[in-house]
């Protein structure tokens, strides 16, 4: 142990414990507020359960627009520390995050057991307060796939004016007016910390053949970019704060750690929801509609406890079935990434004590400097493998300033849930600056699926993604992997003396940069990049405008209703698809269910 370790251990090591302490100080005060406040109306025009990406612009819209909403969260709100980009990587496992696990998987994350953690946010802002804050649309033809599987109204020039109606793109860029938004809630910059080695990655994609440039615009069919971003002079905003807040009070009712149980049902129309606050259970009421932007894992799971979903499977788990549409749980789909790991030379990439020192707090102070890093993940590129036949780019890359080895094993180690006979591989690059390039599977052609665990509320449910059970998609990173030990050769990463690591402890005996010791290297490292959609998909489980089919008055908003994963982090389109949710609502509003609907019970009284 250095002395670099023990200044991580003193610097690093209370973090988590300031995360938690704000968390339960937050809900301590939300307790004695509950207990002596007067409570909250109990019926609003519109009730959006999941205070997410995608929730909390469905719901400042709405209360824009005058209605009066109910937005529910299992969560509190974010403490300040989650707001530093360069804080990232403690959030996840921290109170901010659901910390679900997926099912032991035969063929991926092996050097993990088997296992993905998968990090979702329950906290205002939901998952745009955990993730690594960057803005990718996916391909144009993603959504034209979309509009061409009969899903009217979502091809890309119907999709594009939402996502400009959220943005405003501050940095300079080539045909900024053609493909960006400016002036709007969410403010997106390529002009933040950038690890040195960015500028080596960038140039190694040049010397291959690549065009540097803006990959959510012109470049969306093959280029690399300094990493898009979603910060304000440094800061991490999140979707509560960009588009929801400023409605507080007004229009908008917020209701934190607040689990939401299930929809309230009457003659297949959703009227309300039921939920659990401090041990009571209250039913709150819909004069519209009930909008579920709870998430990938979250949605389907309250439509199948609500009795919607496949009627054997919840007579199963002793749920009463109400509706059968046995799609709901189906069509996951997730990205993996692959990190092929290299040393370089000192002082280009990450600077784990950064946070120490002066000078890093002076820049902070005035939006700069390696605080605002996204992570370490400097750059970003759309790339084609020599088996993709699709003119989309089959792999994005993730450029990063990092690896698993920086922190001394502190918090990503943690965060991958490694297994500790991987650490030593790891421990002989902590004395040396090292990162990684992490090819990502664009288009994955394994599809997975969600299930209840059981009928409580509380118990996470069954998540089995079904990683790499499709050869395709083991070719496609096999492909990806030799376009990496390409890039890893350019003159651009030789002039940074750029080394792939040796061979780790899982596969050494299949012989070191054989086909079967790729193989082997992939189902041992491969793991989420924490993009599950499809649960709810449009064309199944809901019709064009996200209703639920065969219910009135319920509508899912979420990276769920993706038919198909798009290819790129799905954090914006999730955004989109909130924002054309509200405008499909508020187009749907029906003035004659604008009345008072008497519940007939004391706000504190429990069922």
């Amino acid at each position: 142990m250095n002395i670099s370790w023990w200044l991580l251990l003193l610097t690093a090591g209370p973090v988590p414990f300031i995360l938690s302490l704000c968390y339960y100080w937050s809900w301590t005060i939300s307790y004695l507020a509950y207990l002596v406040t007067s409570p909250p109306p109990t019926t609003y025009d519109y009730i959006v359960a999941g205070a997410g990406s995608a929730g909390c612009v469905v719901a400042g819209r709405l209360a824009e627009a005058g209605h009066h909403v109910l937005l529910i969260e299992a969560g509190g709100p974010s403490p300040s520390l989650a707001h530093i980009p360069g804080l990232v990587g403690f959030l996840q496992n921290s109170p901010l995050d659901w910390a679900y696990r997926t099912e032991v998987q035969e063929h991926a994350s092996l050097g993990a057991g088997g296992v993905s953690s998968w990090p979702r946010g329950k906290v205002l802002g939901g998952s745009s307060m955990l993730n690594y804050m960057l803005y990718m649309r996916g391909n144009s033809r993603d959504y034209d796939e979309w509009r061409d599987m009969g899903l009217e109204g979502w091809g890309y020039e119907d999709v594009l004016p939402y996502f400009k109606k959220s943005e405003d793109f501050e940095s300079d860029i080539e045909n900024k007016h053609i493909y960006h938004g400016v002036g709007a809630e969410l403010t997106v910059t390529k002009d933040n910390w950038k690890e040195p080695i960015t500028d080596a990655y960038l140039k190694a994609g040049e010397e291959l053949g690549f065009k540097v440039g803006d990959i959510n615009g012109e470049l969306q069919d093959g280029g690399f970019t300094p990493s898009h971003v979603t910060m304000t002079k440094g800061y991490r905003t999140g979707t509560f704060k960009a588009f929801a807040e400023k409605f507080v009070g007004n229009n908008l009712e917020v209701l934190t750690y607040s689990h939401v149980n299930k929809v309230v049902l009457e003659d297949k129309r959703a009227v309300g929801v039921e939920l659990s606050k401090f041990g009571n259970t209250k039913i709150y009421r819909a004069r519209q509609e009930i909008i579920l932007c709870a998430g990938t894992v979250g949605s389907p799971q309250i439509l199948m406890l609500s009795g919607i979903g496949d009627k054997d499977h919840l007579r199963e788990v002793g749920v009463k079935p109400v509706h059968h549409l046995p799609e709901v749980g189906q069509n996951l789909q997730d990205h993996l990434i692959l990190p092929i790991n290299i040393d370089f030379q000192d002082g280009l990439g990450v600077d784990p004590l950064a946070a120490i020192y002066p000078s890093t707090l002076q820049e902070y102070l005035t939006g700069g400097g390696p605080l605002t890093s996204s992570g370490g993940c400097g750059g970003l590129a759309h790339v084609h493998t020599e088996l993709n036949t699709d003119p989309r780019p089959d792999i994005q890359y993730h450029l990063a300033g990092l690896s698993l080895a920086t922190d001394q094993g502190f918090v990503l180690f943690k965060n991958w849930g490694m297994l500790p006979e991987a650490w030593p591989w790891y421990a002989g690059h902590t004395d040396k600056t090292s990162g990684m390039l992490l090819p990502t599977l664009s288009r994955p052609a394994s599809r997975g699926f969600i299930k209840l665990r059981s009928n409580n509320p509380a118990d996470h449910p069954i998540i089995q993604p079904n990683y790499l059970t499709v050869q395709k998609d083991m070719d496609t990173l096999l492909s990806a992997v030799n376009l990496t030990l390409r890039l890893i050769e350019t003159d651009a990463m030789k002039a940074v003396g750029a080394q792939l690591w040796g061979s780790d402890p899982f596969c050494d005996h299949l012989g070191f940069k054989s086909t079967a010791y790729w193989e082997c290297y992939i189902k041992h490292f491969v793991l989420t990049v924490y993009h599950p959609v499809g649960t709810c998909a449009m064309g199944t489980v809901l019709d064009t405008r996200l209703r639920v089919t065969g219910m009135a008055g319920l509508r899912v908003a979420d990276g769920s209703v993706m038919p198909k994963i798009v290819g790129g982090n799905t954090n914006a389109p999730i955004i989109m698809i909130g924002e054309k949710a509200a405008h499909m609502i508020l187009e749907d509003f029906d003035p004659a269910m604008a009345r008072e609907i008497v519940d007939g019970m004391n706000s504190k009284e429990e069922l």
